[in-house]
């Protein structure tokens, strides 16, 4: 019996398996750490993974059209996600926790940049404030306070690496077998509009973004009245899946779509026209879900912030004030002359 090795669920397995086992050996412990095999198998398992995603889920960069790939945006989004899954890695598998605050500093930033990607600004700047900033300053002024004079054992007496490397990669797996049987099953919206009708549709906004309109109609007609390919229509494939709530709705977002449409190919006059497409380029973002962000989200946030909610804020302030007072009270109340020399 042979192993096929493009099946997802085997290449699941494997991904799984190896980054346990690559960080059960990279873990902190008395004896037995192997830094060189673990580094190792961390790298066959991210490449397992990368496998599994492409066999799953197709070519990350594909499109009709290369002219249409957003490379700029394509590569931060594998940088960020790379370097969360890299500097998460070096955080559990440090001996030093100083280093290990930093790394995590750099997991912070990275997911970061995933949120900026996903057009979240004020979730971004909130996260590195909060994280990136005020606990991971917190963190280093415990250690600098803690004054530590020998090495610590506590990587001898609380790690349980075997333990924690099951546990971590099991739920990892778990994710990610959830992830592709959800997705195997899904009959809705993103699973019945092609990445070529979403080129297309994409292309249409930026032609309603240079004036040309008809240009514009003639792309959207393509998607919604002609066959693609020689493909049904997104209609036509929508209306075998109606029984989902979900693909009813986008079905009757569909044929809004479509009149819209219908409005700028009927225009009697460039006025007319113009207007019609004005109104047809909001309803085509959001069709393909790509909302813009408000440009006042992050000033509305704010004034809720430090009107309704100011008591609030500044309890949390003073909480945080209270507990640095009651750390460096602490740490000043040692006497030198009882301190045992390392």
């Amino acid at each position: 019996m042979s192993l096929d090795i493009n099946n997802p669920i085997l290449q699941l397995i494997l991904a799984t398996m190896l980054g346990g086992l690559g960080v059960f050996f990279l873990l902190p412990r008395p004896r037995g750490r192997w830094v060189a095999g673990g580094v190792a198998l961390v790298l066959c398992g991210m490449g397992t993974l990368a496998a599994f995603l492409i066999t799953r889920f197709g070519q990350p960069l594909a499109a009709s059209d290369a002219a249409n790939i957003d490379w700029v945006g394509s590569g931060l989004f594998w940088l960020f996600a790379a370097g969360a899954i890299v500097f998460g890695m070096v955080l559990v598998t440090q001996r030093n926790p100083a280093r290990g605050a930093i790394a995590f500093a750099f997991v912070i930033l990275s997911t970061c940049g995933l949120f900026l990607l996903l057009a979240a600004p004020f979730l971004m700047a909130a996260t590195i404030i909060i994280y990136a900033g005020a606990i991971i300053v917190t963190f280093l002024f415990v250690l600098m306070l803690s004054n530590v004079r020998t090495a610590s054992d506590e990587n001898d007496r609380s790690r349980e690496p075997l333990l924690g490397a099951l546990a971590g990669f099991a739920f990892l797996g778990l994710v990610l077998f959830t992830l592709h049987s959800s997705e195997a099953d899904s009959t809705g919206p993103e699973a019945l509009l092609t990445s070529i009708e979403r080129v297309r549709l994409t292309e249409a906004v930026s032609k309603l973004d240079a004036g040309e309109a008809d240009e514009a109609n003639n792309l959207v007609n393509d998607v919604l009245v002609n066959r693609v390919d020689g493909k049904p229509t997104v209609a036509q494939r929508l209306a075998s899946h109606d029984a989902d709530p979900r693909v009813a709705a986008f079905l009757a977002q569909t044929i809004e779509l479509r009149k819209s449409n219908d409005k700028v190919f009927n225009a009697q006059n460039a006025a007319d026209k113009s207007k019609a497409a004005a109104a047809l380029r909001p309803e085509l973002i959001v069709y393909l879900g790509n909302g813009h962000l408000p440009a006042r989200n992050v000033a509305n946030l704010g004034t809720v912030l430090y009107s309704e909610y100011l008591l609030a804020v500044e309890m949390a302030g003073t909480l945080l004030l209270v507990a640095t007072v009651g750390a460096v009270a602490i740490a000043g109340r040692r006497n030198p002359a009882k301190e045992v020399p390392a």
